[in-house]
């Protein structure tokens, strides 16, 4: 680990720490009365903000870290609403996957299923009850209701969600990669070594109910893979450790593709994550994803414009944080009725995290009124 890694890893958490917390409370909270008001239009609000905070993560990695994204495939279509399917190999995948939906899709629409717990997190775990992120507390009876009501509350506003699963549970950690050995020894099943055998269930119940909801035109899978370093945790990155290139590979399969019973979903899942470990196996033996011909949406004219719209806007986007931290703790030194709006809002997220269980769940119950 060398000291500019270390400096560059610290800019990068204080940045984000820092947008992220008072992007939430000076340009978000006052939206929070539009939520009663016009809960579609509060969506879109949030939405368009929250949006540029996705950007700037996006560029923070890419640009100042260097890291190199790949993406071969079939992406969803624009303007479509998308179940997204991916392998957990490392605690970060959500993280890179925001540069997939940045070039292919719609990052101010990007819904992620995620643990309880995260939510608790000052400025960042508000900012994701803001996005009405599906937190989960791993208790299928109490998840169950939680992920209809969030499937609901996005049917109601007339999203698009593009909602991230991990059909795996959780990353390829040393005692998940035992829990799923032992399930596959005991269910007569091959051992896998680059993904973890997928739960149906929850999988099974996004399908049906935004399904019931109208919002799943199509359910997109997503193999990730590192070709050259792994990194696993969120510590390392704050020691300015990031894989050097990240590849995807990407396959839309539309709804009418999909089969409707619980058993045929329940086979089309496990198929997939065969296809997956295959796919893997093979990418990992010359560190790319072959070209076949489901990659002919994706040649190298669409990469390259992709990726060169894609860096102007991610320098936009950094130049306009910069100046918005600038502002932000100018006037929080010179107006002191500036740092009370502050203050007062911070109060607000922690008073309705105490009596409502977050933003979240009050945005949720908004389209039930």
């Amino acid at each position: 680990m060398s000291f500019s890694n270390l400096v560059y890893g610290s800019m990068l958490a204080c940045m984000l720490f820092l947008t992220s917390t008072m992007g939430t409370i000076v340009m978000v909270t006052p939206t929070l009365p539009v939520i009663f008001l016009s809960p579609k239009l509060s969506r879109r609000m949030m939405d368009s903000l929250i949006k540029l905070w996705f950007l700037l993560a996006v560029a923070m990695y890419e640009i100042l870290m260097g890291v190199k994204i790949k993406i071969k495939g079939n992406p969803s279509l624009l303007g479509t609403s998308s179940l997204i399917l991916s392998n957990h190999r490392t605690r970060l995948d959500w993280l890179f996957l925001m540069s997939y939906l940045c070039r292919y899709s719609a990052i101010d629409e990007y819904r992620i299923s995620l643990k309880a717990s995260l939510k608790k997190f000052p400025g960042a775990g508000w900012a994701m009850q803001c996005a009405g992120f599906l937190f989960l507390n791993r208790k299928w009876d109490e998840d169950k209701d939680h992920i209809s009501n969030g499937i609901h509350y996005f049917s109601q506003v007339h999203s698009k969600p593009q909602f991230l699963l991990f059909p795996e549970g959780t990353d390829m950690c040393p005692n998940a990669i035992g829990r799923s050995n032992k399930f596959a020894d005991k269910e007569g099943l091959p051992r896998y070594e680059y993904v973890l055998h997928p739960r149906v269930t929850g999988f099974i119940h996004f399908v049906k109910e935004m399904k019931k909801g109208k919002i799943l035109d199509s359910i997109l899978d997503v193999t990730v893979a590192y070709p050259k370093n792994i990194i696993q945790s969120e510590l390392q990155t704050l020691k300015g450790e990031f894989p050097e290139e990240i590849h995807f590979y990407v396959k839309d399969y539309p709804i009418e593709t999909i089969p409707d019973t619980d058993e045929e979903l329940s086979t089309w899942l496990i198929n997939l994550w065969k296809e997956k470990e295959v796919r893997l196996r093979n990418f990992y033996q010359v560190k790319k994803f072959e070209t076949g011909e489901d990659n002919l949406a994706l040649d190298d004219d669409t990469v390259q414009y992709a990726d060169f719209a894609l860096k102007k806007r991610l320098n936009c986007v950094v130049l306009f944080w910069v100046v918005f931290l600038f502002v932000v703790f100018t006037c929080m030194c010179v107006y002191p009725l500036f740092l009370y709006f502050c203050l007062i809002s911070c109060v607000t997220y922690v008073l309705i995290g105490i009596r409502h269980g977050g933003v979240d769940n009050v945005i949720y119950n908004a389209v039930r009124l």
